[in-house]
């Protein structure tokens, strides 16, 4: 009998964004919560985001979400 693949457990992520003005103009931040253990980080690009998400096993593979923020799925 084959086995299964191991999957991680499905994640819940909650983001915020927002924008603030400096003297060099608006930039955007953000804030993401894994719903499941509580943890939480803040992030200044979409890199920042992915990378706490992939903490958790989220979208490791080689395939996925492009630094433009475009999906590629092969």
């Amino acid at each position: 009998m084959a086995e299964e693949p191991l999957r991680p457990p499905n994640s819940t992520f909650v983001v915020r964004f927002w924008q603030e003005w400096s003297d060099a103009g608006p930039r955007w931040r953000g804030r993401i919560e894994h719903v499941q253990s509580g943890k939480n980080t803040v992030f200044l690009d979409f890199q920042g985001m992915l990378g706490f998400m992939r903490r958790f096993g989220v979208m490791t593979r080689d395939r996925g979400w492009t630094e433009e923020g475009r999906f590629d799925n092969g």
